[in-house]
Formats: C-alpha cells, structure tokens, sequence
C-alpha cells in the first residue's frame, strides 16, 4: 500500500472499485437482487452517504440492508445452521486474500475506524458538558466563597548566555498561556513542561518530554500550603497580568481576594465559551485547516502549492490582510467564486446580503482590503484526484484558510489568535531562514493549550547552505514549544521548498496537479506573497535537486493528508481532549488548593470558636457580676449616706439649744433681738450639720467610684474608660433652701419657759430622789407634826388681822421674785423655746429625711455615671464577643461547605479526567481496523 495514500482512499469512489473490478462479480448467487442507490441535486457528498453507496455497491453477500420484499426473502437467511453458498471471494486457506476480499476489509476497516471516532467523540462531548456544568457550578461558589489563587514564588532566573535562545515575548495578549516563560526561556534546560499538556492524550509522552532538571525541581518538597510549581501548572485558568514594571505575580497578590476571584471568574467564563466552540467543533463533520505564521513565510505560496493552482495571490510584500477560506466548490454548486463577507456581517451561503460575489481573478484586489472586508469564502475546484487531493478527498469537507501575517499589527495578529481556536488543525508556515520569531513562539504557546500536535512547515529550505545546522535549531525549538509535535517531528515537521512545486494558472481547469502547466514561483510576477527571498533566477542544479523537492513536499502532502484524514482522532479530537484535561487538571488544582485552604480556615475558626467560647461565657457573667457589684457599691453607698444624713441632723435639731450658739444676752431691753439672732444661729448650725453631711456623701462616693472603676479595670481591663471624679461639683444646689422656709415669731411667752424649769425640776427631782427618797422624805415624815405645829403657833402670834394683810404683799413679793427669776433665766430658757418651736417647725416639713434623701440622691446620681460606662463597657464587650461569634460560626458554616465543595470538586474532576484519558486517540483501532492504520 502507497504510504501516501489514505487507508480511507479504497472506498472513497462511491461506485468503483479501485482494484478494477466489477463489484456484481463478487457477489453470491443469493443477492441477484440488490437495492440501488442514487443521489439527488448538484451538491456534495458527504461521508456517510459515500460510505453507504460503497456498502451497498460492494455487498457482503447477505443481502443489502435496505431490500425490498422479495430481494430479503431471496438474500436473507435467518437461519444460523441453514446452509449458505460460499462467497466466490472468500478466501480458501488460512492467509489467502483476494481483491474482493481486500476491499471487504478495507470497508469494514472504515466502519470500524468511523465506529471508533464517534465513540470517542461522543465520550468527549459527554465529558466537555459535565466539565461545563462543574465550571458553572465553580462560578456559583466563587461568589460565595471567593476562591483562592495560588501564590508563585519564583526565584531569579540566571543570566542567558548568548547561546540561549530569547525570552518568550511578553506580548500585550490577553489570552497567553502561560507566564513563566520569562525565566524559562532564559534558562532553556530548566523550562518546565506546561501543565500536563503533553500528557492531555499522548500518555507516557509527558515524561519523555520532562527535562530532567524539571523533575529535580519537582522532587524537592515546598515548605508552603501551595508550591511556586503548582501555581506555574495552571495552563488554562491562568490569570494573566501585565502592568508596569509589576511581575504577574506581584500583580496578582497584589490585588484584593474579591478581585482575584473575579479575574478568575472571567478566566472560567472564557474557558466555557472554548469549551462550548470546541463541542461544536467535534460535532461538526469538517474539519478546518489554518495555515499561519509570520510575515513573509510563503504562507500563500503554501497554500497555492496545496491546490496545485495559482489561487491565492502571491507578491514579494505582505498582500494578505484578511482572512482567506478555500473550500470546495461543489459546495457552492460547483461555481468557482469569492465571497466577500463584510466586516460585521454574519456570512449565509443562501442570503446574499450577507456577502459580496467576486471572481477568483479580483481575489487580489479584495485580500488587501481589511477596512471594507473581514474575510472572504474562495471556491474552487480541486483539479487533482480523489486520492491525491486535500479539498475534494471523499472523506470529509475540508477548509483551508490562509491568515495574516502574525506581524502584520496588532489588531490582526489577535484575531489570528482568536480565529485558531475555531481551527481544528493548525498548519505553522516558518521561514527557514528567520525560523521561530517572538509572536510565532507567542502563538504556538496559545495555541499548545488545546493542540498538542501542529503541523510545522519550515519553507525557502533550498535557499539553505547548511541545512543540517538549521534542521537541528528548529527541531530544537519545536522541542521547546510543543514537545509532543518535536515528538512526532517525522510527521509533523516538513522542510520543503513551496516554489518549486509546478502549479496551473488560475484559469487551468482540467488535468492533474502533478503535470500542470503553471511554472513555479521564481520567475517575475510570481513572487511568494510573504518570504521567499532566494535568487528567483538562479539556475537549477539538476532535475535530480528538483525531484527532490517535489518529493519533499508530496510526503508532506501524504503526512497532512493521514493528519487531517486519517489521523481524524489526533486532528480533530485531540485538541478538545487536550484542552479538557488541561482545564480539568487546573481545576483538580484549584479544587485541592482551596479544599486545603478550606480545611486550614476551618482548622482555624474552629480554634477560634473553642477560645471564644469561654470568652463568651465569661464577658456575660462577668457583665452580671459587675453590674451587680456596681449597684451593690451604689446601694450601700447610698444607704450609708443616708443613714448618717438622717442621725446627724435629727441629732443637730434635738441639741441645738445645747449648743453654744456664741451669743451674748444682752438684757431685757434687747431680748426680742437676742431671740431672733438665737433663731438665725440655730438654723446656720442644723445647716451646718448638713454641710458636714454632704461631705461625708463626697467622700464615702469617692470610695464608691474607686470601687467602680476598679471593677471596670478588672472586667474590661484597657478597654475600660478611665474616668476622673469630681467631688467639687456635688450639691451644687442651694443646700439651706429648706432651712430657709422655716419662718415663726417670737413671742414673750418664749421668754418664760415654766414648762422647761417645771421638767429640770422633774429631771432634778428625779435625779435627786433616789438618794433623798429614805432620808428627806423619812425625816419629813416623822417632822411633819413639829413642822405643823410651829406654822400653827406662829399663826397665833401673828393673829388672824395681821395675817390677812400681809396676804397681799406677799404674793406681789411671789410674783415680783417669779418675774424676776423668768427675767434672770431668759438666756437659758429662750433657746429652749426656740429649739421646740424650730424642731417642731422642721418636722412639719420632714426637713431631716428631706436632707437625706436629697444628699443620698445626689451619691446615686454620681456612680451612676461610672455604672453606666461599667455596663456599656461590658454590654459592648458581650456584643463584640457575639458578633465575632457568630461571624466565626457563619464562617466556619461557609468553610465546611466550601471544604466539602471543593474535596468533591477534587473527586469529580478526577474522575472527569480519567474518562477524558480513557479515550484513546493514540493506540490502534480494534479489530480488523487495526491493520489498515497508516
């Protein structure tokens, strides 16, 4: 079998055999009658329709599927152990084949490798809407629990020596991969290999392509929860920053964690739009092949090479600035046209509105126009064979697109970016005499995130001296880039000269690619659109050389033709399964950093809550104790004060006339006046009492206060207010108000107290009686009758005439001594007067319990103040101490559920994982199917 041929290429005619045999003459006797197949309208083929035309064509000899009535009863034969005709093509012995039997296998071969491809597609699509339910699933929880990002810690790279190759450009792109390649590239050895990438489906390929210094690098253990390696392993959910002289890290870490987890939920959005474009694309039965690379790398003149015609236009200068499609023209009904699509216009072959029709000969003219177009549908017709064709292969629809230069600017190197994860297959156009510029090694690194494989061109090879040397440092940077392409480089990476492939006119129409009448690109006019710079006029140097490099570029057709056809599973699916392990393995990541952290949080609320707890305990008992204390102190204080308010002034008003009140009498002619200034004085001494009162009712709250605060101290310890007490500012009310609404006369009967000379000679009669009770009275008693008797003789002496006149002089005698005596005790009697008068008066106006009451209110109003910083000081503490509770409770709440979430999020994307990596795209096809593998 032709190794340049597809393994697919026997059944693509839909009614031919290829080996030139009839296939009626394969078939039994039985299946006289077979269904027919025929196609309807002008459009193409599809695969399952070619596929089916061949089974029907070439019957097994058991009848077709489809037959009718009588052609299933006649081919049919339900029974196992009926006896059956053997199919002439049957081989006899063991090892013997014919070409009947050969095409047999090769159409089951088909079936099987179709059966296979959609067994793993759909295996894919189920794994990228599981993974796209997890994603969303993470951007609910992210907003709940914002999560975390691991930290990288780099260390500074070494200086390159000049033999390295340059650092990773540090493109203003937001979609690069991967931020580590400023201290990778320096230093090429030690570049660790990106996050599992090469592993996505080429299995044991990840530990090949490991440097050995990675692994050193690896095996050493981090003394961190989250290693500077691990955050380097993110590929897909990478947040990547660039600002000022900040390194990505720096800037990150920099960055508050509500903003790192919206950086990352916009990463997550982003991976689920690729993941839905790549479900998209694995459904879709085309397959889109973009050719790409920098300025001048012969892109178009690749292109054209392909098609074996001069479709696209070819110049010395950058001409290609849009977007150029090159499909199949029996899929615009066999017309060979452009289709110009405007900028902003979504394109739809049956609505011309959408698009602008143009001949392929004013292609030139519209490529250059960027401003007016976006890009543009070219149909041709592919004037090759089935078998050597790319476009019109019989297998699948395929679109070959032709892209800016990356260099071109800006705006047009970014939609390069965007439009190659639209693209199943990627086709890097290199100069062999520029080799891998600094945005080629920013794409290749984008688009190695999906597409483990890329198809490497290196073009201009013949303009090469040392071939050798320049095949060596490319390969070598191919091994930096894509370590799985560098792998496979004997199929994937192609040296050829693209000029020297003869191509036919843009108006030939009819005979094969390989003896077309178009002349190569060296001669004038004919120029490769972007970089072919070799002396266009230099002589050959033998048809030998020549052969050679048509040789060259037929095995590189062959290669692409086995990638894109053959290879479906590694062209098409690959890339889907390769961008799903690596987000799923960022996401086994993310999901174990932050189930540790998790766990570490809930490690540590949990402490927390085991020391606030008896905090929390504590705060209000010691808020009961205080407050308790606090009213104790006020209470006693108060009743303290009142008490002694009460005895000391009931005590003042009862004795005050025993006081000295400092006054002289100043006889008769002036008593009224003496009467009134004792008044004055005794209400200025009972007030006098009060004042003393109130300054006991100071000092004895000075203590109360002291004993407050010191409660405040040892409760609230620095929180406490420390207040100051001023005692100067008590009872600042006019104290002697009440003492000064005593008002009474003094009247001459306050002069004469009998009542107080009547109760001293009570008191001196009482005190005196005990001692004169037995001797007085006894010696009266037993006198009695002398005494009678000498009052009775002296009556007779005196007779009765000079008793009666004496009676009057007498009593005036009694009453001048009586009033003489009441005059002489005025100083003695007048503050007795006046004190039961005042006493009486005051007590009409509850005077002394007013006092006390007054003064021990005042002490209440004076700690109350310190009790009621005391009690906020102690209520604040509780609610501090609460709130901080349940703050830690709803956040030890969130950290289990965040934990258990994310510990599922672990096992779930493990095992997403592992059926991604059961579907294998590399190991041969079973059965039969395996032998016809290219």
């Amino acid at each position: 079998m032709d190794p340049n041929k597809p393994s697919g290429s026997g059944y693509a005619s839909p009614s031919g055999d290829p080996h030139g045999r009839h296939p009626e003459s394969y078939l039994s006797p039985t299946a006289s009658r077979r269904p027919s197949y025929m196609t309807v309208g002008t459009g193409s083929v599809s695969e399952s329709a070619s596929r089916l035309a061949a089974m029907l064509d070439d019957d097994s000899g058991y009848g077709g599927s489809i037959a009718d009535t009588s052609s299933a009863r006649s081919g049919w034969h339900p029974g196992i152990t009926e006896d059956r005709p053997t199919p002439s093509h049957t081989p006899v012995l063991p090892g013997e084949s014919n070409p009947a039997s050969e095409h047999e296998r090769r159409t089951l071969a088909s079936h099987i490798h179709q059966l296979y491809y959609n067994q793993n597609r759909t295996a894919l699509g189920r794994s990228i809407g599981r993974t796209v339910e997890t994603l969303k699933k993470l951007q609910q929880m992210n907003m709940q629990w914002p999560a975390h990002y691991p930290q990288v810690q780099r260390s500074a790279s070494p200086a390159p020596s000049s033999g390295q190759a340059e650092p990773r450009p540090g493109l203003q792109h937001t979609q690069s991969t991967w931020d580590n390649h400023r201290s990778v590239e320096q230093n090429a050895p030690n570049r660790p290999k990106p996050p599992k990438r090469a592993g996505t489906s080429l299995g044991e390929d990840s530990s090949v392509a490991e440097a050995s210094s990675t692994a050193t690098q690896r095996s050493v253990p981090e003394p961190r929860l989250v290693t500077p390696q691990l955050a380097q392993d993110f590929s897909v959910l990478k947040i990547d920053l660039k600002m000022g002289a900040l390194s990505q890290t720096e800037l990150v870490h920099s960055l508050e964690k509500g903003a790192i987890a919206q950086l990352l939920d916009n990463q997550i959005n982003k991976s689920i739009r690729h993941l839905y474009s790549l479900r998209e694309r694995i459904e879709d039965t085309s397959s889109k092949v973009l050719v790409t690379g920098d300025l001048n790398a012969g892109k178009s003149t690749f292109c054209n090479a392909l098609l074996r015609r001069k479709i696209l236009p070819e110049d010395q200068q950058p001409c290609t600035s849009i977007f150029c499609e090159v499909l199949d023209s029996r899929e615009n009904g066999g017309i060979e046209e452009v289709h110009a699509i405007p900028i902003g216009s979504v394109y739809n072959r049956d609505n011309e509105a959408t698009y602008d029709v143009y001949t392929l000969k004013q292609l030139e003219d519209i490529v250059t126009e960027n401003e007016r177009y976006a890009s543009c549908k070219v149909y041709v017709k592919d004037i090759r064979s089935v078998d050597e064709s790319l476009l019109n292969n019989g297998v699948v629809d395929i679109a070959l697109i032709d892209a800016p230069g990356l260099n071109a600017d800006s705006l047009k190197t970014t939609a390069v970016f965007a439009r190659q994860e639209e693209i199943d297959v990627v086709v890097f156009v290199v100069s062999a005499a520029n080799h891998f510029t600094l945005s080629a090694k920013e794409f290749i690194f984008n688009a190695a995130r999906e597409k483990a494989y890329m198809f490497m061109v290196v073009n201009g090879f013949d303009n090469i001296r040392d071939k050798k040397r320049c095949e060596q440092q490319i390969l070598k940077q191919v091994g930096k880039m894509s370590p799985a392409t560098f792998k496979e480089s004997s199929e994937l990476v192609h040296f050829v000269t693209s000029r020297a492939i003869p191509v036919a006119p843009l108006e030939f129409t009819g005979g094969s690619g390989g003896s077309g009448s178009g002349s190569g690109d060296g001669g004038p006019g004919g120029d490769p659109d972007d970089d072919d710079k070799g002396d266009s006029g230099s002589t050959d140097k033998g048809k030998g050389k020549e052969k050679e490099k048509i040789r060259d570029f037929e095995e590189l057709e062959g290669a692409l033709r086995r990638f894109v056809l053959e290879k479906r599973a590694r062209s098409k699916l690959a890339p889907a399964k390769t961008y799903l392990t690596n987000v799923l393995a960022d996401l086994n990541n993310l999901a174990t950093v932050n189930r540790d952290v998790a766990q570490s949080e809930l490690d540590r609320v949990t402490n927390e809550l085991k020391e606030l707890e008896p905090a929390y305990e504590q705060s209000k008992k010691s808020r009961t104790e205080a407050s308790e204390d606090a009213d104790h102190t006020i209470e006693e204080t108060a009743a303290d004060v009142y008490e002694y308010t009460r005895d000391t002034v009931t005590t003042t008003i009862s004795r005050v006339a025993e006081h000295d009140l400092g006054l002289d009498y100043p006889g008769l002619f002036s008593a009224f006046q003496y009467a009134e200034d004792i008044k004055a004085a005794m209400i200025q001494e009972i007030s006098e009492s009060v004042y003393n009162c109130e300054d006991y009712a100071r000092q004895q709250t000075t203590i109360g206060f002291r004993r407050i605060s010191s409660l405040g101290i040892l409760h609230l310890g620095d929180d406490w207010s420390h207040l100051t007490f001023h005692p100067e500012k008590m009872f600042r009310k006019r104290r002697d108000a009440l003492a000064r609404q005593v008002d009474f006369d003094v009247e001459v009967w306050d002069f004469f107290d009998m009542a107080g000379l009547w109760e001293r000679q009570e008191k001196f009669a009482g005190t005196s009686m005990a001692v004169t009770v037995a001797g007085v009275v006894g010696t009266r008693m037993v006198g009695g009758v002398s005494w009678v008797d000498g009052a009775m003789g002296a009556m007779r002496i005196m007779g009765s005439n000079n008793l009666r006149r004496m009676i009057v002089p007498g009593l005036i005698l009694a009453v001048g001594l009586g009033i003489s005596y009441a005059l002489q005790s005025i100083p003695k009697s007048l503050p007795r007067r006046l004190s039961t008068k005042l006493s009486a008066q005051l007590d009409l106006l509850d005077y002394t319990h007013a006092n006390a009451s007054r003064i021990s209110s005042e002490v209440r109003k004076a700690l109350k103040h310190p009790t009621d910083e005391l009690r906020v000081g102690l209520q604040r503490s509780v609610e501090e101490l609460q709130g901080k509770r349940e703050k830690t409770t709803k956040f030890k709440q969130e950290a289990e559920v965040a934990r258990k979430y994310f510990g599922n999020l672990v096992r779930e994307s493990h095992d997403i994982r592992h059926s991604v990596e059961r579907v294998d795209l590399e190991g041969p096809a079973p059965g039969v199917a395996a032998a016809y593998e290219g």
